[in-house]
């Protein structure tokens, strides 16, 4: 009798994932007092339009949004026109999570250095909890 090989686990979409922390995060921008808008679905580079409601322009911000750290970045992100982008990285838990959601805003050039590569990506890599943790519920940078 054979043995069967054990079958892998599928993985989850992380699209309701991904949708879950912009609305969040969208939820969060306009209870501040924050004009905020969602980018139509795959812009390139940014996912919500914010601002104060007195403001002539608004800022471009990437969401990034996980179950458990750590989070699934683009090196090309960090460097450039992009490095000065605003990020949030959303911690939503999993299904059955107790705790409430967890942000951390930043400015991508103050977390370039912390970005981790597996051994022959170039053009990806991680973003660890512990690079972030100074950054939770950093709303005040929108009002700069």
């Amino acid at each position: 009798m054979s043995n069967p090989k054990p079958r892998k686990k599928k993985r989850k979409s992380g699209i309701p994932t991904g949708n879950a922390g912009e609305y969040f995060v969208m939820g969060e921008l306009l209870r501040r007092g924050f004009d905020a808008q969602l980018a139509d679905r795959n812009t390139k580079n940014y996912d919500i339009l914010v601002g104060l409601p007195s403001d002539k322009v608004l800022k471009k911000l990437q969401v990034k949004t996980v179950r458990s750290a750590p989070w699934y970045v683009k090196t090309a992100s960090y460097s450039d026109d992009l490095a000065a982008q605003l990020t949030i990285f959303v911690l939503l838990g999993d299904e059955k999570a107790q705790k409430q959601v967890r942000y951390f805003i930043t400015r991508n050039n103050e977390v370039a250095r912390h970005v981790h590569h597996p051994q022959n990506w170039k053009n990806n890599g991680f973003m660890p909890l512990n690079a972030i943790k100074e950054y939770e519920d950093r709303w005040e940078i929108f009002a700069d």
